[in-house]
């Protein structure tokens, strides 16, 4: 943005839109809390041997600790969790590694020899049980989010780009298109969706969490 690094006089400014620029790229990402930190969540069963954490990338140090309690109810049943032993990492489930730094950007935890729990169910005219829903479960603690350092550089160049853009609009609340000096006219580019946006969409979206 050209702006010499003695200058302190938009520190200020430059700090705000940097807030909101990192909350909206969260946002469009479905990726809250990007930041490395650990993190204890509770999860439903699969059924199956993969579970996917909220976060990441994921990593093995320090160790994820994972409890299993059929009855906790999100750790909202009194004493959940509580008389339960933690699983075994690298025994009882183990961490996709998918990166040359040992980190797992799939965030997926296969589970060992077994199958992350879902309660057997039987309903009146069934002559079989079968796998119910299962509700908080499972809690996880652990380590995940990107580094300054590990920040992929789309997201930087991303957030600075879209940083640049809401300065140059804050005067007048829109880009302008156009301007003339003596006697002076501006032309205003007219409003559109996603506008602020559009450039930055095609450099974040390979990081982004997608639902089905």
């Amino acid at each position: 943005m050209d702006i010499n690094p003695a200058d302190a006089s938009e520190d200020k400014k430059l700090n705000f839109l940097l807030e909101q620029a990192s909350s909206w790229i969260e946002s469009l990402l479905n990726r809250p809390g990007m930041s490395y930190k650990a993190r204890t969540e509770y999860y439903n069963g699969t059924g199956g041997l993969k579970l996917l954490l909220r976060h990441r990338p994921v990593f093995t140090t320090p160790t994820i600790v994972v409890h299993l309690d059929s009855g906790a109810y999100y750790g909202s049943v009194t004493g959940s969790f509580a008389g339960t032993s933690a699983l075994t990492y690298g025994t009882d489930f183990s961490l996709k590694i998918d990166q040359e730094d040992g980190t797992s950007r799939s965030g997926i935890l296969i589970r060992i020899n077994e199958f992350w729990p879902k309660p057997q169910s039987r309903q009146a005219g069934f002559l079989s049980p079968f796998l119910g829903e299962s509700f908080g479960n499972i809690r996880i603690t652990y380590t995940a989010g990107f580094t300054v350092d590990m920040l992929p550089a789309q997201i930087r160049a991303a957030c600075n780009l879209l940083i640049a853009r809401m300065r140059a609009i804050l005067p007048v609340g829109m880009e302008i298109g156009s301007e003339s000096y003596e006697e002076r006219s501006l032309g205003l580019i007219t409003q559109q969706k996603n506008y602020l946006t559009s450039l930055i969409r095609p450099m974040i979206w390979p990081y982004r969490n997608w639902y089905f």
